[in-house]
């Protein structure tokens, strides 16, 4: 993503400190053409996640990952419907273990406008022990949305976030805005179910719910067979 001059050597800096220069996130296996890219790895790396040698073998976690690409062939919209989500695609702290998984570089931190509603500036604002009009005054500028009246707010200062510590570590984490907690799901706001994923070439979150969905149906084959379990 585009970067602010001023921070290209704190980013190169942070890419060098994490081994990273190379970095390739696995959103980039969605774009044209990598399908075949995009099976192999997804394969790889959900047979990593079993015990062997109970596991299937890799050609049948293959058939299982061909089986969900086809279920996928009007687009990668990951559209879920609540009765199909796993308990780790929830939206909660826990869930970043499994869904940012192998992220190396914070590029979730790094978008241009990170907007914030009233209910995000009160907590943040409550965790810097600052008044709201301290908090708004030195950290915020006003923001519009025709589209969702809840966002009221920006942070004056993005890409990245002003809160990112120099280590890739986000230090209001527990109180970070909601547009954080959520990405990159699209969350209905009546049910807060997950209707949608949206894709960017930087995340792996994309990848890694296929990955879980690759697991539990191949859990679901091994159990109906010898009752194996998964790695911890």
């Amino acid at each position: 993503m585009t970067k602010r001059v001023g921070d290209a050597g704190r980013w190169a800096k942070y890419c060098a400190s994490r081994g990273a220069a190379t970095y390739e996130s696995y959103g980039s296996l969605f774009e044209p053409g990598r399908k075949d890219d995009l099976r192999r790895t997804l394969a790889a790396k959900v047979t990593e996640g079993l015990n062997a040698p109970e596991a299937p073998a890799s050609e049948c976690i293959l058939g299982i990952v061909d089986e969900i690409i086809s279920e996928r062939k009007g687009g990668w919209h990951f559209s879920l419907s609540p009765e199909r989500l796993l308990d780790d695609l929830r939206v909660n702290d826990h869930s970043s273990r499994h869904l940012c998984a192998d992220c190396s570089l914070p590029g979730c931190c790094y978008f241009e406008i990170i907007r914030l509603t009233s209910d995000d500036a009160e907590r943040l604002r409550a965790h810097f022990e600052l008044s709201l009009d301290e908090f708004v005054a030195q950290h915020c500028v006003a923001y519009v949305d025709d589209h969702d009246r809840r966002y009221t707010y920006a942070l004056k200062k993005a890409q990245p976030c002003a809160f990112l510590g120099e280590d890739g570590q986000c230090p209001v984490y527990a109180d970070r805005p909601a547009v954080c907690a959520e990405f990159p799901f699209v969350i209905d706001r009546k049910t807060r179910d997950i209707t949608e994923i949206r894709l960017f070439p930087f995340c792996n979150v994309p990848f890694n719910v296929l990955r879980l969905e690759v697991r539990r149906r191949a859990l679901e084959g091994i159990r109906r067979g010898n009752g194996s379990t998964e790695r911890e």
